[in-house]
């Protein structure tokens, strides 16, 4: 048995008393039978108000759960793309330094001369002679290959 100490009295209070004489309090008035019986409406519409709020409770945990498992994702997919985007850089930088040595090996030859727009030489389209039945096979062949439809990553 647990006992408090009253300030005002200084006296010890047990446990069961006190609960003794607040329960009388909230068994009278608030009580199940009672309320159903003055008051059936009123009973229903808290029965109802209380659904509504568990169901909004759990529909708050789902939404929340939902949130960090995709905010996780997207920030290891974040942390990937980051090591992409530098292998990827180191990959253009080494590519330039090869094609930087290159050059400085190759002897431009002296009969080579700076283009101008004079020097253009400009051709003609040739004739295309339409023939609609091959045009027919080779747009459906074209659109039929996987290379028409690029795969696409991500989301």
């Amino acid at each position: 048995m647990v006992a408090y100490l009253n300030h005002s009295s200084s006296r010890m209070i047990s446990k069961r008393s006190v609960v003794k004489k607040v329960l009388p309090f909230f068994r009278g008035p608030f009580s199940t039978p009672n309320v159903l019986r003055k008051y059936p409406l009123l009973a229903s519409l808290h029965r109802g108000i209380d659904g509504a709020l568990v169901g909004v409770l759990l529909s708050g945990t789902v939404m929340t759960s939902l949130t960090l498992h995709s905010q996780h994702l997207w920030t290891l997919n974040f942390s990937r793309l980051h090591l992409t985007r530098d292998l990827s850089h180191r990959l253009e930088e080494s590519t330039a330094t090869l094609e930087r040595h290159f050059l400085e090996r190759v002897v431009i030859p002296n009969s080579m001369v700076a283009t101008k727009s004079s020097h253009l030489l400009y051709v003609d389209l040739p004739k295309y002679k339409k023939t609609p039945f091959k045009d027919f096979v080779a747009t459906i062949k074209d659109q039929l290959t996987p290379a028409s439809y690029p795969i696409t990553n991500g989301y």
